[in-house]
């Protein structure tokens, strides 16, 4: 990307790779490797990280309650 010129790069952080389980579950640290090193890589060419969150992602644990979008205690 730098060799092209890219000096920016947007990108969507997978919810469940951070929090597996949702809020009930524990932080991945591999989940936050993984990006770390994604926005390190990025900083070290010059080109500005945005980063976004994949909201059509959910945890397993927010599907089992909620079932996620069809349900209008997902909004609250």
């Amino acid at each position: 990307m730098a060799s092209l010129g890219v000096n920016a790069y947007r990108f969507s952080i997978s919810w469940t790779r951070i929090l597996p389980r949702g809020k009930l579950g524990h932080v991945n640290p591999a989940g936050i490797k993984f990006y770390n090193n994604i926005i390190d890589s990025l900083l070290l060419k010059g080109i500005i990280p945005f980063v976004t969150i994949h909201h059509y992602d959910y945890p397993q644990e927010f599907e089992n309650r909620f079932q996620a979008w069809i349900s209008p205690l997902i909004w609250i």
